[in-house]
């Protein structure tokens, strides 16, 4: 609805201001002047002076000429309404112009003498008259400089009270200033709209809209604006050269819109696009408009062909913007056929407005249509992605949730079993090893109740070592070595060693487990172990102490100074000390033997 509801209030409104100047001119004294005495001088003809009825269209009258034409016309002033305010208005006018009555200069605006100057007319001339110059029966005479092929003449001419030709001024500035502006505006802001869409989503419709329309707006402001930039000559090729490129661009549009069409149309546009220029450079070096007629004529031909096509497509697959560009193009179809024709063909539609720049009003509409519609649709589907791809991103954490949930099941399976293989490693080394000493015992006989429950109990200590070590926080050495005392110190005494204890204040391992505190437990019990079985010693001293960066800890006994310097236990010790990133060395303690476990505190450096 909003399609076409702007045109029609434009058109109605219009049509309103048109009947209420008609209704003003015939019921009061106002009169409309469509006879004239005209003096034509052009360049390589002899004056001509002849009576014409208006409107004079200098382009048919004189083709591919320029001159000055003189035109006198006549006017009564009844004497009752002679002291009210008159005024003359001339809907059309052009090039430059100069009005006066009974003799008297009024009003001019141009350079009459300065043929192809970048100024001409294009707006309503309204030409004030004093009172004081009016008289029963006047002679009105309008002078003009006729360019060549730049739309030169007179329209009919209005006369009388001001207050009479007021509504008509009105509508002849609302037509051919203010509706072609607000076209031109709107234009432009459409085109820098579909640009704003572009250069964020870089999609060709909205190119081809803003370029199309950038071109629109630039040539409607040419319907309007009267001091052209450039000399004449040249800015009627800029003029047209944006026409071409609105050409193209729309064709672009159509394509995107309404599909491509067949192989013969696509290479029929091209050759009209691509041989636009040409022909323009042609009539400018010729000083000739009939190429770019014929151009323009081709165009209107193929457009129309493209305009049957894009009907039956929206009739057979209908879409709003498919039936708004055909309908579209079919009204600026119709417009700029009709004003091609009155501009090169027709004196009686010479003073009435073009045509194209009302229908261009509907091209912008059903371009934002069409873009809002495909910036909707990008909308939704980006909505719809965003939702597709949420749901896969939720779906995914899901899937990896789960995974984690597998991978940490088996990850604490894992742990399990390596804890459960490290405890039989533990009672293998320790209680077992215990166990099959107290068998062996057993089986050979010669074992003393007293030695075999020695054994027992080492063995029992064993275990309950191993249950401390799962107890004791990470790190801590200082509390192993608390615990370890706690179970041991019974055992040395019933092995009639003395007990020498010095541990200072030792630093928490950060980096230490449960497995590598169980190691260091090992160690420890390995070295005592040795010392009760196998030193002979009366004295044990055990020692903790930090410096360096690192914790030492010595077992050192008085015994016959050999220990186990070899074998199983000394193996299992060495590889549990390089396990835990730690030094172990056994040296003579004379007497004795000394064994010395250095645990650094910080991680030692990978090796590369």
């Amino acid at each position: 609805m909003g399609l076409v509801a702007g045109p029609l209030l434009a058109l109605g409104g219009m049509a309103a201001l048109a009947q209420e100047s008609s209704g003003e001119i015939a019921r009061g004294a106002a009169v409309v002047i469509d006879q004239a005495q005209v003096l034509i001088l052009s360049d390589g003809q002899a004056p001509q002076d002849r009576a014409i009825s208006l409107p004079l269209h200098w382009d048919i009258a004189m083709p591919s000429r320029e001159g000055r034409v003189e035109v006198r016309m006549r006017f009564d002033a009844p004497a009752a309404l002679a002291q009210q305010p008159w005024a003359v208005l001339i809907p059309r006018v052009g090039n430059a112009w100069r009005v006066e009555v009974n003799g008297n200069l009024l009003q001019e605006a141009g350079e009459l003498d300065a043929f192809e100057d970048g100024w001409a007319a294009k707006k309503p001339a309204w030409v004030p008259i004093p009172a004081a110059l009016l008289a029963p029966s006047n002679e009105l005479k309008v002078t003009l400089r006729a360019d060549k092929g730049r739309r030169a003449g007179l329209s009919r001419v209005l006369v009388g009270p001001s207050r009479e030709l007021r509504a008509r001024r009105a509508y002849e500035d609302w037509t051919r200033v203010v509706l072609p502006q607000a076209a031109s505006v709107l234009s432009l802001l459409v085109s820098a709209f579909c640009l704003l869409l572009w250069w964020q989503q870089r999609d060709r419709l909205y190119a081809a809209a803003a370029v199309g329309e950038l071109a629109w707006g630039l040539r409607l402001g040419d319907t309007w604006w009267e001091a052209s930039p450039l000399p004449w000559l040249w800015w009627s090729v800029v003029v047209l050269l944006l026409f071409w490129v609105w050409t193209a661009a729309s064709y672009v549009l159509v394509r995107e819109v309404s599909g491509k069409g067949s192989r013969l149309e696509t290479r029929a546009m091209a050759l009209l696009i691509a041989t636009c220029p040409l022909c323009i450079g042609l009539a400018s070096w010729q000083e000739s408009s009939l190429l770019v007629v014929a151009w323009m004529a081709t165009s209107l031909l193929l457009w129309l062909c493209v305009i049957v096509r894009m009907g039956r497509n929206a009739w057979r697959q209908p879409s709003l913007p498919r039936w708004a560009i055909a309908i579209a193009l079919a009204l600026c179809w119709l417009a700029l056929t009709r004003d091609v024709y009155a501009g090169r063909a027709s004196t009686l539609l010479y003073e009435e407005s073009a045509w194209a720049k009302f229908a261009a009003v509907t091209m912008a509409l059903t371009v934002l249509l069409i873009v809002g519609l495909r910036f909707k649709r990008a909308r939704e589907d980006l909505v719809t992605l965003n939702h597709s791809i949420q749901h896969r991103i939720e779906q995914r954490e899901s899937e990896l949730k789960a995974q984690y949930a597998r991978l940490n099941l088996l990850e604490r399976e894992k742990a399990t079993t390596a804890e459960r293989a490290r405890i039989l490693r533990d009672m293998h080394d320790g209680a077992g090893a215990h166990l099959i000493a107290a068998i062996h015992q057993i089986e050979s006989g010669d074992a003393s109740p007293a030695e075999l429950l020695e054994t027992l109990g080492e063995s029992l200590d064993q275990l309950r070592l191993t249950v401390d070590a799962m107890n004791l926080p990470d790190g801590d050495i200082g509390g192993l070595l608390g615990s370890l005392r706690f179970r041991l110190e019974r055992r040395i005494a019933t092995a009639g060693l003395r007990l020498k204890w010095r541990a200072d204040e030792l630093p928490v391992l950060e980096r230490f487990g449960s497995t590598q505190m169980r190691h260091v437990q090992f160690i420890l019990i390995e070295a005592i172990s040795n010392v009760i079985q196998h030193a002979k010693a009366s004295e044990l001293a055990i020692r903790a102490s930090h410096s360096g960066g690192q914790i030492h800890l010595e077992v050192r006994d008085n015994g016959v100074g050999r220990g186990q310097r070899s074998g199983n236990g000394l193996r299992t010790m060495r590889e549990r000390a390089e396990l835990i990133g730690a030094t172990l060395a056994l040296e003579p303690a004379s007497p004795g033997l000394r064994v010395l476990l250095a645990l650094p505190v910080a991680e030692p450096p990978a090796v590369p």
